[in-house]
């Protein structure tokens, strides 16, 4: 089956299970707890936890909003316990937009056809 970015599922969840580092993360924080700089204030509550950052094959073929393309990957992208609704944007700046949905945190960047892509994801304890 064809997703709306032309990719099937089974090819999107090749993409995260070969070009993915399953990085697990500390929603942002340092080793030691304190904040990195940059870090948004969502982010800077998060102690413990995981992530994922995925490795894009193209930049287009997207969803046409940040709110559109996390719902879209918590529909197909394969990441277990991705809740499909109640996303909101959390922050927004030059690298793309922080959406989140309860303990779920996701990023998403602009391609150059102007859709929005999920290109890492973070979970708080």
């Amino acid at each position: 089956m064809l997703s709306r970015s032309g990719l099937s599922v089974g090819s999107v969840r090749a993409v995260m299970t070969a070009g993915a580092v399953l990085a697990l993360a500390a929603c942002g924080a340092s080793g030691d707890g304190r904040v990195s700089p940059g870090e948004n204030s969502a982010q800077a509550r998060c102690t413990d936890g995981g992530g994922f950052e995925l490795s894009l094959a193209s930049d287009t073929g997207g969803q046409s909003t940040p709110v559109a393309a996390a719902i879209w990957f918590a529909t197909h992208g394969g990441v277990q316990d991705l809740p499909e609704q109640g996303w909101h944007v959390v922050d927004r700046n030059k690298d793309g937009v922080t959406l989140r949905a309860g303990a779920r945190s996701l990023h998403v960047i602009q391609g150059s056809d102007r859709t929005w892509q999920v290109d890492s994801g973070t979970h708080c304890g």
